[in-house]
Protein backbone atom coordinates (compact mmCIF):
# COMPACT_ATOMS: atom_id res chain seq x y z
CA UNK A 1 0.00 0.00 0.00
CA UNK A 2 1.46 3.37 -0.96
CA UNK A 3 1.53 6.30 1.46
CA UNK A 4 -1.73 7.77 0.21
CA UNK A 5 -4.45 9.33 2.35
CA UNK A 6 -7.12 6.77 1.56
CA UNK A 7 -8.03 4.13 4.15
CA UNK A 8 -8.20 1.20 1.72
CA UNK A 9 -5.49 -0.78 0.01
CA UNK A 10 -5.12 0.22 -3.61
CA UNK A 11 -6.28 -2.35 -6.14
CA UNK A 12 -2.72 -2.95 -7.30
CA UNK A 13 -1.35 -3.37 -3.77
CA UNK A 14 -4.17 -5.69 -2.79
CA UNK A 15 -3.47 -7.84 -5.82
CA UNK A 16 0.23 -8.01 -4.97
CA UNK A 17 -0.54 -9.01 -1.40
CA UNK A 18 -2.89 -11.71 -2.61
CA UNK A 19 -0.26 -13.16 -4.92
CA UNK A 20 2.73 -12.93 -2.62
CA UNK A 21 1.18 -13.40 0.83
CA UNK A 22 3.55 -10.72 2.15
CA UNK A 23 2.79 -7.44 3.82
CA UNK A 24 3.76 -4.33 1.75
CA UNK A 25 7.00 -2.74 2.88
CA UNK A 26 5.46 0.72 3.40
CA UNK A 27 2.09 1.25 5.03
CA UNK A 28 0.54 4.64 5.66
CA UNK A 29 -2.69 3.80 7.44
CA UNK A 30 -4.32 0.54 8.41
CA UNK A 31 -6.69 -0.91 5.85
CA UNK A 32 -10.17 -1.51 7.22
CA UNK A 33 -12.67 -1.30 4.40
CA UNK A 34 -13.48 -4.45 2.49
CA UNK A 35 -15.29 -2.60 -0.28
CA UNK A 36 -14.17 0.73 -1.70
CA UNK A 37 -16.96 3.14 -0.73
CA UNK A 38 -18.77 1.12 1.92
CA UNK A 39 -17.90 2.41 5.39
CA UNK A 40 -20.32 0.17 7.30
CA UNK A 41 -17.19 -1.54 8.61
CA UNK A 42 -16.53 1.49 10.81
CA UNK A 43 -19.59 0.84 12.97
CA UNK A 44 -18.92 -2.91 13.12
CA UNK A 45 -15.26 -2.45 14.06
CA UNK A 46 -16.11 0.25 16.55
CA UNK A 47 -18.54 -2.09 18.29
CA UNK A 48 -16.26 -5.18 18.12
CA UNK A 49 -13.10 -3.36 19.17
CA UNK A 50 -14.94 -1.64 22.03
CA UNK A 51 -16.07 -5.03 23.37
CA UNK A 52 -12.57 -6.42 23.00
CA UNK A 53 -11.02 -3.51 24.90
CA UNK A 54 -13.66 -3.66 27.64
CA UNK A 55 -13.10 -7.38 28.11
CA UNK A 56 -9.53 -6.63 29.17
CA UNK A 57 -10.14 -3.27 30.89
CA UNK A 58 -12.91 -4.47 33.20
CA UNK A 59 -10.98 -7.66 34.02
CA UNK A 60 -8.17 -5.45 35.39
CA UNK A 61 -10.53 -3.18 37.31
CA UNK A 62 -10.53 -0.23 34.89
CA UNK A 63 -13.66 1.58 33.69
CA UNK A 64 -15.21 0.30 30.46
CA UNK A 65 -15.29 2.25 27.23
CA UNK A 66 -18.59 3.41 25.79
CA UNK A 67 -17.31 5.51 22.86
CA UNK A 68 -13.81 4.83 21.54
CA UNK A 69 -14.03 7.86 19.28
CA UNK A 70 -14.16 10.22 22.27
CA UNK A 71 -12.74 8.42 25.29
CA UNK A 72 -9.10 8.24 24.20
CA UNK A 73 -8.89 12.05 24.01
CA UNK A 74 -7.15 12.47 27.39
CA UNK A 75 -4.85 9.43 27.11
CA UNK A 76 -6.03 7.86 30.38
CA UNK A 77 -8.00 4.99 28.86
CA UNK A 78 -5.14 4.21 26.48
CA UNK A 79 -2.80 4.05 29.50
CA UNK A 80 -5.32 1.74 31.22
CA UNK A 81 -5.56 -0.49 28.14
CA UNK A 82 -1.78 -0.88 27.85
CA UNK A 83 -1.54 -1.55 31.61
CA UNK A 84 -4.20 -4.25 31.29
CA UNK A 85 -2.52 -6.01 28.37
CA UNK A 86 1.17 -5.44 29.10
CA UNK A 87 1.71 -5.35 32.89
CA UNK A 88 5.48 -5.41 32.35
CA UNK A 89 5.44 -1.97 30.67
CA UNK A 90 6.26 0.78 33.22
CA UNK A 91 3.42 3.25 33.89
CA UNK A 92 4.60 6.87 33.85
CA UNK A 93 3.22 9.53 36.15
CA UNK A 94 0.27 11.12 34.33
CA UNK A 95 -2.42 13.71 34.98
CA UNK A 96 -5.48 11.85 36.35
CA UNK A 97 -7.88 14.72 35.58
CA UNK A 98 -6.66 16.76 32.61
CA UNK A 99 -8.91 19.65 31.62
CA UNK A 100 -6.96 21.64 29.07
CA UNK A 101 -5.80 20.47 25.66
CA UNK A 102 -2.05 20.70 26.49
CA UNK A 103 -2.57 18.53 29.57
CA UNK A 104 -4.48 15.96 27.56
CA UNK A 105 -1.78 15.95 24.88
CA UNK A 106 0.84 15.35 27.57
CA UNK A 107 -1.10 12.30 28.76
CA UNK A 108 -1.53 11.01 25.21
CA UNK A 109 2.21 11.37 24.59
CA UNK A 110 2.92 9.28 27.70
CA UNK A 111 0.34 6.70 26.60
CA UNK A 112 1.83 6.42 23.11
CA UNK A 113 5.26 5.94 24.66
CA UNK A 114 3.83 3.00 26.60
CA UNK A 115 2.48 1.66 23.31
CA UNK A 116 5.95 1.98 21.83
CA UNK A 117 7.55 0.34 24.89
CA UNK A 118 5.21 -2.61 24.30
CA UNK A 119 6.66 -2.84 20.76
CA UNK A 120 3.29 -2.20 19.15
CA UNK A 121 3.61 -0.72 15.67
CA UNK A 122 1.19 2.17 15.09
CA UNK A 123 2.40 3.70 11.84
CA UNK A 124 1.66 7.40 11.39
CA UNK A 125 -0.43 7.64 14.60
CA UNK A 126 -0.15 11.05 16.23
CA UNK A 127 -1.39 12.53 19.49
CA UNK A 128 -3.70 14.82 17.57
CA UNK A 129 -5.56 11.87 16.04
CA UNK A 130 -6.76 10.89 19.51
CA UNK A 131 -7.55 14.31 20.90
CA UNK A 132 -9.29 15.36 17.67
CA UNK A 133 -11.39 12.17 17.62
CA UNK A 134 -10.09 10.76 14.32
CA UNK A 135 -12.15 7.56 14.49
CA UNK A 136 -10.41 5.76 11.64
CA UNK A 137 -6.97 6.35 13.12
CA UNK A 138 -8.26 5.31 16.56
CA UNK A 139 -9.65 2.07 15.13
CA UNK A 140 -6.32 1.57 13.37
CA UNK A 141 -4.53 1.98 16.69
CA UNK A 142 -6.78 -0.56 18.42
CA UNK A 143 -6.29 -3.00 15.55
CA UNK A 144 -2.52 -2.67 15.95
CA UNK A 145 -2.93 -3.55 19.64
CA UNK A 146 -5.16 -6.54 18.79
CA UNK A 147 -2.65 -7.78 16.21
CA UNK A 148 0.20 -7.63 18.68
CA UNK A 149 -1.64 -9.03 21.68
CA UNK A 150 -4.41 -11.33 20.48
CA UNK A 151 -2.57 -12.88 17.51
CA UNK A 152 0.87 -12.63 19.08
CA UNK A 153 1.44 -16.37 19.11
CA UNK A 154 1.20 -16.55 15.32
CA UNK A 155 3.43 -13.76 14.06
CA UNK A 156 4.28 -10.11 14.50
CA UNK A 157 3.59 -9.42 10.84
CA UNK A 158 0.04 -8.59 9.79
CA UNK A 159 -0.06 -10.71 6.63
CA UNK A 160 1.69 -13.67 8.21
CA UNK A 161 -0.59 -13.46 11.24
CA UNK A 162 -3.65 -13.60 9.03
CA UNK A 163 -2.33 -16.57 7.05
CA UNK A 164 -1.24 -18.39 10.20
CA UNK A 165 -4.61 -17.90 11.90
CA UNK A 166 -6.44 -18.96 8.75
CA UNK A 167 -4.24 -22.06 8.43
CA UNK A 168 -5.03 -22.97 12.03
CA UNK A 169 -8.77 -22.57 11.37
CA UNK A 170 -8.52 -24.57 8.14
CA UNK A 171 -6.82 -27.48 9.87
CA UNK A 172 -9.21 -27.53 12.79
CA UNK A 173 -12.25 -27.56 10.47
CA UNK A 174 -10.82 -30.06 7.97
CA UNK A 175 -13.37 -32.68 6.96
CA UNK A 176 -16.36 -30.86 8.41
CA UNK A 177 -19.46 -30.99 6.23
CA UNK A 178 -20.21 -27.83 4.22
CA UNK A 179 -16.78 -26.39 5.15
CA UNK A 180 -14.17 -28.77 3.75
CA UNK A 181 -13.98 -29.12 0.84
CA UNK A 182 -13.01 -26.52 -0.22
CA UNK A 183 -11.82 -25.43 3.24
CA UNK A 184 -11.81 -21.96 4.78
CA UNK A 185 -10.29 -19.42 2.39
CA UNK A 186 -10.95 -16.09 4.11
CA UNK A 187 -12.24 -14.29 7.19
CA UNK A 188 -15.30 -12.88 5.49
CA UNK A 189 -17.80 -14.88 3.40
CA UNK A 190 -16.70 -18.33 4.59
CA UNK A 191 -17.95 -17.51 8.11
CA UNK A 192 -21.40 -16.16 7.23
CA UNK A 193 -23.38 -19.38 7.80
CA UNK A 194 -21.87 -19.87 11.27
CA UNK A 195 -20.70 -23.43 10.63
CA UNK A 196 -17.00 -22.53 10.90
CA UNK A 197 -17.50 -21.20 14.45
CA UNK A 198 -19.52 -24.30 15.40
CA UNK A 199 -16.89 -26.61 13.86
CA UNK A 200 -14.08 -24.98 15.88
CA UNK A 201 -16.05 -25.54 19.07
CA UNK A 202 -17.02 -29.11 18.10
CA UNK A 203 -13.43 -29.98 17.18
CA UNK A 204 -12.25 -29.25 20.73
CA UNK A 205 -15.47 -29.80 22.74
CA UNK A 206 -17.73 -32.22 20.83
CA UNK A 207 -19.93 -32.49 23.90
CA UNK A 208 -21.13 -28.90 23.46
CA UNK A 209 -22.46 -28.97 19.88
CA UNK A 210 -24.22 -31.61 17.76
CA UNK A 211 -22.60 -30.58 14.50
CA UNK A 212 -24.47 -33.12 12.36
CA UNK A 213 -27.77 -31.51 13.33
CA UNK A 214 -26.77 -28.09 11.93
CA UNK A 215 -28.10 -26.74 8.65
CA UNK A 216 -25.92 -24.46 6.55
CA UNK A 217 -29.01 -22.54 5.40
CA UNK A 218 -29.95 -21.61 8.97
CA UNK A 219 -27.09 -19.11 9.33
CA UNK A 220 -28.55 -16.89 12.07
CA UNK A 221 -29.33 -19.89 14.27
CA UNK A 222 -25.84 -21.34 13.76
CA UNK A 223 -24.10 -18.06 14.58
CA UNK A 224 -26.25 -17.48 17.66
CA UNK A 225 -25.55 -21.02 18.85
CA UNK A 226 -21.78 -20.57 18.48
CA UNK A 227 -21.71 -17.12 20.10
CA UNK A 228 -23.81 -18.29 23.06
CA UNK A 229 -21.93 -21.53 23.73
CA UNK A 230 -18.54 -19.84 23.31
CA UNK A 231 -19.51 -17.20 25.87
CA UNK A 232 -21.29 -19.40 28.43
CA UNK A 233 -19.29 -22.62 28.23
CA UNK A 234 -15.84 -21.50 27.10
CA UNK A 235 -15.52 -18.01 28.50
CA UNK A 236 -15.00 -16.45 25.07
CA UNK A 237 -16.38 -12.88 25.09
CA UNK A 238 -19.25 -12.15 22.71
CA UNK A 239 -17.45 -9.61 20.53
CA UNK A 240 -19.84 -10.00 17.60
CA UNK A 241 -23.59 -9.96 17.10
CA UNK A 242 -25.46 -12.22 14.69
CA UNK A 243 -26.05 -9.38 12.24
CA UNK A 244 -22.31 -8.66 12.12
CA UNK A 245 -21.73 -12.13 10.66
CA UNK A 246 -24.89 -12.86 8.70
CA UNK A 247 -24.33 -10.14 6.12
CA UNK A 248 -23.19 -9.91 2.51
CA UNK A 249 -19.58 -9.33 3.54
CA UNK A 250 -18.62 -9.54 7.20
CA UNK A 251 -15.84 -7.24 8.33
CA UNK A 252 -12.59 -9.19 8.06
CA UNK A 253 -10.84 -7.66 11.04
CA UNK A 254 -13.83 -8.02 13.33
CA UNK A 255 -14.05 -11.70 12.42
CA UNK A 256 -10.27 -12.11 12.93
CA UNK A 257 -10.48 -10.40 16.33
CA UNK A 258 -13.21 -12.80 17.45
CA UNK A 259 -11.60 -15.91 15.93
CA UNK A 260 -8.34 -15.00 17.70
CA UNK A 261 -10.20 -15.54 20.98
CA UNK A 262 -10.95 -19.10 19.83
CA UNK A 263 -7.27 -19.52 18.94
CA UNK A 264 -6.13 -18.46 22.40
CA UNK A 265 -8.77 -20.66 24.04
CA UNK A 266 -8.00 -23.74 21.95
CA UNK A 267 -4.43 -23.36 20.62
CA UNK A 268 -2.93 -25.00 23.70
CA UNK A 269 -5.77 -27.53 23.96
CA UNK A 270 -4.05 -30.12 21.80
CA UNK A 271 -0.75 -29.48 23.58
CA UNK A 272 -2.42 -29.99 26.97
CA UNK A 273 -4.23 -33.08 25.66
CA UNK A 274 -0.88 -34.47 24.59
CA UNK A 275 0.39 -33.96 28.14
CA UNK A 276 -2.78 -35.57 29.49
CA UNK A 277 -2.36 -38.51 27.12
CA UNK A 278 1.14 -39.04 28.46
CA UNK A 279 -0.20 -38.82 32.00
CA UNK A 280 -2.89 -41.33 31.00
CA UNK A 281 -0.22 -43.65 29.64
CA UNK A 282 1.70 -43.23 32.90
CA UNK A 283 -1.48 -43.81 34.88
CA UNK A 284 -2.36 -46.97 32.95
CA UNK A 285 1.15 -48.30 33.47
CA UNK A 286 0.97 -47.59 37.21
CA UNK A 287 -2.41 -49.31 37.46
CA UNK A 288 -1.21 -52.30 35.46
CA UNK A 289 1.90 -52.65 37.60
CA UNK A 290 -0.20 -52.35 40.74
CA UNK A 291 -2.49 -55.13 39.53
CA UNK A 292 0.48 -57.32 38.64
CA UNK A 293 2.03 -56.72 42.06
CA UNK A 294 -1.24 -57.58 43.75
CA UNK A 295 -1.51 -60.75 41.64
CA UNK A 296 2.03 -61.70 42.58
CA UNK A 297 1.42 -61.14 46.28
CA UNK A 298 -1.90 -63.02 46.23
CA UNK A 299 -0.42 -65.98 44.32
CA UNK A 300 2.67 -66.00 46.52
CA UNK A 301 0.54 -66.07 49.68
CA UNK A 302 -1.65 -68.82 48.24
CA UNK A 303 1.39 -70.93 47.32
CA UNK A 304 3.06 -70.37 50.69
CA UNK A 305 -0.17 -71.25 52.48
CA UNK A 306 -0.52 -74.47 50.46
CA UNK A 307 3.11 -75.48 51.10
CA UNK A 308 2.71 -74.77 54.82
CA UNK A 309 -0.50 -76.82 54.96
CA UNK A 310 1.16 -79.72 53.16
CA UNK A 311 4.21 -79.56 55.41
CA UNK A 312 2.03 -79.66 58.51
CA UNK A 313 -0.04 -82.50 57.06
CA UNK A 314 2.98 -84.63 56.18
CA UNK A 315 4.74 -84.07 59.49
CA UNK A 316 1.71 -84.68 61.64
CA UNK A 317 0.33 -87.75 59.83
CA UNK A 318 0.06 -90.82 62.00
CA UNK A 319 -0.27 -94.22 60.35
CA UNK A 320 -2.65 -96.77 61.85
CA UNK A 321 -1.91 -100.39 62.16
CA UNK A 322 -4.05 -101.18 59.14
CA UNK A 323 -3.35 -102.61 55.70
CA UNK A 324 -6.20 -100.54 54.20
CA UNK A 325 -4.74 -97.34 55.72
CA UNK A 326 -1.32 -98.20 54.30
CA UNK A 327 -2.78 -98.67 50.80
CA UNK A 328 -4.92 -95.50 51.07
CA UNK A 329 -1.91 -93.42 52.22
CA UNK A 330 0.13 -94.70 49.30
CA UNK A 331 -2.63 -93.90 46.77
CA UNK A 332 -3.20 -90.43 48.23
CA UNK A 333 0.52 -89.63 48.11
CA UNK A 334 0.66 -90.91 44.52
CA UNK A 335 -2.11 -88.45 43.55
CA UNK A 336 -0.14 -85.71 45.32
CA UNK A 337 3.01 -86.58 43.37
CA UNK A 338 1.21 -86.90 40.00
CA UNK A 339 -1.22 -83.98 40.22
CA UNK A 340 -1.02 -81.63 43.23
CA UNK A 341 2.75 -81.19 43.37
CA UNK A 342 3.27 -80.63 39.59
CA UNK A 343 0.41 -78.11 39.56
CA UNK A 344 1.98 -76.16 42.39
CA UNK A 345 5.43 -76.49 40.85
CA UNK A 346 3.94 -74.93 37.73
CA UNK A 347 2.36 -72.19 39.88
CA UNK A 348 5.79 -71.53 41.37
CA UNK A 349 7.30 -71.16 37.88
CA UNK A 350 4.41 -68.87 36.86
CA UNK A 351 5.02 -66.79 39.96
CA UNK A 352 8.68 -66.42 39.06
CA UNK A 353 7.73 -65.44 35.50
CA UNK A 354 5.30 -62.85 36.85
CA UNK A 355 7.99 -61.42 39.13
CA UNK A 356 10.43 -61.14 36.22
CA UNK A 357 7.73 -59.59 33.99
CA UNK A 358 6.98 -56.93 36.60
CA UNK A 359 10.63 -56.02 37.00
CA UNK A 360 11.28 -56.11 33.26
CA UNK A 361 8.48 -53.59 32.68
CA UNK A 362 9.71 -51.45 35.55
CA UNK A 363 13.27 -51.47 34.21
CA UNK A 364 12.22 -50.73 30.61
CA UNK A 365 10.14 -47.80 31.86
CA UNK A 366 12.84 -46.45 34.13
CA UNK A 367 11.21 -47.44 37.41
CA UNK A 368 12.91 -48.93 40.48
CA UNK A 369 12.81 -52.71 40.84
CA UNK A 370 9.92 -54.32 42.69
CA UNK A 371 10.90 -55.86 46.02
CA UNK A 372 8.05 -57.67 47.78
CA UNK A 373 7.91 -58.06 51.55
CA UNK A 374 10.51 -60.41 53.03
CA UNK A 375 8.15 -63.38 53.43
CA UNK A 376 6.97 -63.10 49.79
CA UNK A 377 10.32 -62.88 47.99
CA UNK A 378 11.34 -65.56 45.50
CA UNK A 379 14.07 -66.56 47.91
CA UNK A 380 11.55 -67.13 50.71
CA UNK A 381 9.30 -69.13 48.39
CA UNK A 382 12.24 -71.20 47.15
CA UNK A 383 13.28 -71.84 50.73
CA UNK A 384 9.76 -72.97 51.67
CA UNK A 385 9.58 -75.12 48.53
CA UNK A 386 12.86 -76.82 49.32
CA UNK A 387 11.79 -77.35 52.92
CA UNK A 388 8.55 -78.96 51.70
CA UNK A 389 10.53 -81.20 49.35
CA UNK A 390 12.59 -82.47 52.24
CA UNK A 391 9.45 -83.02 54.33
CA UNK A 392 7.63 -84.82 51.52
CA UNK A 393 10.69 -87.00 50.89
CA UNK A 394 10.66 -87.99 54.51
CA UNK A 395 6.93 -88.62 54.32
CA UNK A 396 7.40 -90.65 51.15
CA UNK A 397 9.89 -92.80 52.96
CA UNK A 398 7.44 -93.30 55.80
CA UNK A 399 4.65 -94.23 53.35
CA UNK A 400 6.89 -96.78 51.69
CA UNK A 401 8.01 -98.14 55.01
CA UNK A 402 4.44 -98.47 56.24
CA UNK A 403 3.35 -100.16 53.05
CA UNK A 404 6.40 -102.46 53.02
CA UNK A 405 5.55 -103.59 56.53
CA UNK A 406 2.39 -105.18 55.25
CA UNK A 407 4.19 -106.69 52.29
CA UNK A 408 6.61 -108.48 54.70
CA UNK A 409 3.80 -109.73 56.87
CA UNK A 410 1.96 -111.06 53.87
CA UNK A 411 5.15 -112.84 52.64
CA UNK A 412 7.05 -113.61 55.91
CA UNK A 413 6.64 -71.24 31.47
CA UNK A 414 6.70 -41.05 16.33
CA UNK A 415 2.39 -41.44 14.02
CA UNK A 416 2.69 -41.29 10.38
CA UNK A 417 -0.05 -38.56 10.33
CA UNK A 418 1.87 -36.42 12.86
CA UNK A 419 5.09 -36.66 10.80
CA UNK A 420 3.13 -35.61 7.69
CA UNK A 421 1.75 -32.60 9.57
CA UNK A 422 5.30 -31.57 10.57
CA UNK A 423 6.43 -31.78 6.93
CA UNK A 424 3.45 -29.82 5.57
CA UNK A 425 3.84 -27.10 8.20
CA UNK A 426 7.58 -26.67 7.49
CA UNK A 427 6.89 -26.45 3.74
CA UNK A 428 4.07 -23.94 4.26
CA UNK A 429 6.25 -21.48 6.20
CA UNK A 430 9.47 -22.05 4.22
CA UNK A 431 8.57 -19.01 2.09
CA UNK A 432 11.66 -18.98 -0.16
CA UNK A 433 11.82 -22.80 -0.36
CA UNK A 434 15.46 -22.99 0.77
CA UNK A 435 14.85 -25.69 3.39
CA UNK A 436 15.12 -23.23 6.26
CA UNK A 437 13.00 -21.04 8.53
CA UNK A 438 13.92 -17.70 10.04
CA UNK A 439 12.74 -16.79 13.55
CA UNK A 440 9.40 -15.30 12.42
CA UNK A 441 8.65 -18.32 10.20
CA UNK A 442 9.63 -20.69 13.02
CA UNK A 443 7.27 -18.92 15.41
CA UNK A 444 4.42 -19.04 12.91
CA UNK A 445 5.04 -22.74 12.22
CA UNK A 446 4.90 -23.57 15.95
CA UNK A 447 1.64 -21.66 16.30
CA UNK A 448 0.14 -23.54 13.36
CA UNK A 449 1.01 -26.78 15.18
CA UNK A 450 -0.73 -25.47 18.34
CA UNK A 451 2.58 -25.15 20.21
CA UNK A 452 2.32 -21.85 22.12
CA UNK A 453 5.22 -19.38 22.39
CA UNK A 454 4.62 -17.58 25.66
CA UNK A 455 7.33 -14.96 25.40
CA UNK A 456 9.96 -13.62 23.06
CA UNK A 457 12.65 -14.77 25.50
CA UNK A 458 11.36 -18.34 25.33
CA UNK A 459 11.17 -18.10 21.53
CA UNK A 460 14.73 -16.74 21.31
CA UNK A 461 16.01 -19.48 23.59
CA UNK A 462 14.25 -22.23 21.61
CA UNK A 463 15.42 -20.76 18.31
CA UNK A 464 19.04 -20.56 19.47
CA UNK A 465 19.00 -24.14 20.75
CA UNK A 466 17.24 -25.63 17.72
CA UNK A 467 19.30 -23.68 15.14
CA UNK A 468 22.51 -24.50 17.02
CA UNK A 469 23.58 -20.85 16.92
CA UNK A 470 22.59 -20.19 13.29
CA UNK A 471 20.14 -17.52 12.10
CA UNK A 472 17.94 -20.15 10.42
CA UNK A 473 16.55 -23.59 11.22
CA UNK A 474 16.70 -26.39 8.67
CA UNK A 475 14.11 -29.15 8.30
CA UNK A 476 16.19 -31.76 10.14
CA UNK A 477 16.60 -29.45 13.16
CA UNK A 478 12.89 -28.60 13.03
CA UNK A 479 11.83 -32.26 13.03
CA UNK A 480 14.24 -33.16 15.86
CA UNK A 481 12.76 -30.36 17.97
CA UNK A 482 9.17 -31.54 17.35
CA UNK A 483 10.08 -35.19 17.92
CA UNK A 484 11.49 -34.28 21.32
CA UNK A 485 8.20 -32.57 22.24
CA UNK A 486 5.87 -35.31 21.02
CA UNK A 487 7.82 -38.46 21.80
CA UNK A 488 6.19 -40.67 24.35
CA UNK A 489 9.36 -41.47 26.31
CA UNK A 490 8.32 -42.30 29.89
CA UNK A 491 10.83 -40.82 32.34
CA UNK A 492 10.66 -38.79 35.54
CA UNK A 493 11.54 -35.62 33.62
CA UNK A 494 8.99 -36.20 30.86
CA UNK A 495 6.22 -37.02 33.34
CA UNK A 496 6.94 -33.88 35.35
CA UNK A 497 6.75 -31.88 32.12
CA UNK A 498 3.44 -33.55 31.22
CA UNK A 499 1.96 -32.70 34.63
CA UNK A 500 3.39 -29.17 34.34
CA UNK A 501 1.58 -28.69 31.00
CA UNK A 502 -1.68 -29.80 32.61
CA UNK A 503 -1.00 -27.49 35.59
CA UNK A 504 -0.47 -24.56 33.18
CA UNK A 505 3.14 -24.12 34.34
CA UNK A 506 2.17 -24.19 38.01
CA UNK A 507 4.34 -25.93 40.63
CA UNK A 508 1.24 -27.75 41.91
CA UNK A 509 -1.84 -29.14 40.17
CA UNK A 510 -5.46 -28.82 41.28
CA UNK A 511 -8.05 -31.58 41.07
CA UNK A 512 -9.88 -29.55 38.40
CA UNK A 513 -6.71 -29.43 36.28
CA UNK A 514 -6.41 -33.21 36.59
CA UNK A 515 -9.74 -33.48 34.77
CA UNK A 516 -8.21 -33.09 31.34
CA UNK A 517 -9.24 -35.25 28.38
CA UNK A 518 -8.53 -38.12 27.84
CA UNK A 519 -8.20 -38.68 31.61
CA UNK A 520 -11.54 -39.84 33.03
CA UNK A 521 -13.11 -38.68 36.29
CA UNK A 522 -12.02 -41.98 37.83
CA UNK A 523 -8.46 -41.38 36.62
CA UNK A 524 -8.43 -37.88 38.13
CA UNK A 525 -9.74 -39.19 41.45
CA UNK A 526 -7.10 -41.93 41.48
CA UNK A 527 -4.32 -39.42 40.91
CA UNK A 528 -5.73 -37.09 43.58
CA UNK A 529 -5.88 -39.93 46.10
CA UNK A 530 -2.30 -40.99 45.28
CA UNK A 531 -0.58 -37.59 45.18
CA UNK A 532 0.75 -35.73 48.24
CA UNK A 533 -0.85 -32.34 48.83
CA UNK A 534 1.01 -29.04 49.04
CA UNK A 535 1.48 -27.14 52.29
CA UNK A 536 -1.79 -25.24 51.86
CA UNK A 537 -3.69 -28.45 51.17
CA UNK A 538 -5.47 -27.01 48.13
CA UNK A 539 -3.42 -28.64 45.36
CA UNK A 540 -1.20 -31.64 44.68
CA UNK A 541 2.58 -31.93 44.46
CA UNK A 542 3.04 -33.78 41.17
CA UNK A 543 6.85 -33.43 41.36
CA UNK A 544 6.97 -35.34 44.63
CA UNK A 545 4.51 -37.90 43.24
CA UNK A 546 6.66 -38.56 40.16
CA UNK A 547 9.82 -38.73 42.28
CA UNK A 548 8.16 -41.35 44.49
CA UNK A 549 7.47 -43.54 41.47
CA UNK A 550 10.88 -43.10 39.81
CA UNK A 551 13.04 -43.08 42.93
Amino acid sequence: VSTQSTWEFSTEASALIKMSGDKPSHVSRASFSAEGGDEGWIQIQQKTFTKWCNNHLVRRGHPALSNVELEFEDGIQLINLVRSLYPEVPVPKFNPAPKMRPHKLDNITLALKMVGDANIKTNFLKSTHLIDHDLKMILGMIWAVILDFAIKGISVEDATAKEGLLLWCRRKTAGYRDIDPPGLQNFTRDWRNGLAFCALIHRHRPDLIDYESLNKDDAAKNVELALTIAEKELGIPRLLDVEDVVTDRPDERSIMTYVAEYFHRFATYEFKEHGARRVLKFLRFQKEIQLLKRDYERLAKDLLSWMNDQAVKFKSHEFTDSFDDAVASQKEFRKYVLYAKPEKSGAKLDLESLFFEINTQLKVNGRPAYTPSAELTLESIEKAYNALTIIENNYSARVRENRLKWVKKADTVIPEDKIKEFQETFARFDANKNDSLDKVEFKAALAALSIPTKSDDKLNKNFAEVSEGSDRINSAQFFRFLTKIYEDRDSAESMKEAFKIMAEDGAFISQQQLRCHPLSETDAEWLASSMPKNAEGNAYDYNAFVDQNFA
